[in-house]
């Protein structure tokens, strides 16, 4: 038997995959809820690539109150590093969405996309 290799797949997840099959007892309106909230984690983490790239290339947006516009805007403002990764050891690191440290001032900012509200304790550790 041969097989097709779907190179366009490598990396990629199925939102109904065998590896979370729990949606196999999902009502409709569940199925519902869950794609809806996993098109949002996708389109969260696509609102931060594009930030990313924004600020790295010093790409300033429209000055107005959108919370995407604001923070790249800012960021770049500020002379921030995007995408950053803090090591402390193998079982505690993270990226940080923007960072500066300048004359003992630490600077750090967090692009919010989702509906959740924000915790400081993210900003703590």
């Amino acid at each position: 038997m041969s097989f097709s290799a779907h190179l366009d797949l490598v990396g990629k997840h199925a939102f109904l995959s065998a590896s979370k099959y729990h949606w196999i007892n999902y009502d409709p309106e569940k199925l519902d809820e869950v794609f809806r909230n996993s098109q949002m984690a996708r389109r969260g983490m696509e609102l931060h690539e594009l930030a990313h790239q924004l600020i790295r290339l010093g790409i300033k947006l429209p000055g107005t109150r959108k919370t995407l516009n604001m923070y790249v805007n800012d960021a770049i403002g500020y002379r921030m590093t995007p995408e950053q990764i803090l090591y402390y050891s193998d079982n505690a690191y993270g990226t940080t969405d923007a960072i500066m440290f300048k004359k003992n001032f630490l600077r750090i900012h967090d692009l919010k996309t989702g509906v959740n509200d924000a915790s400081p304790h993210q900003l703590e550790i």
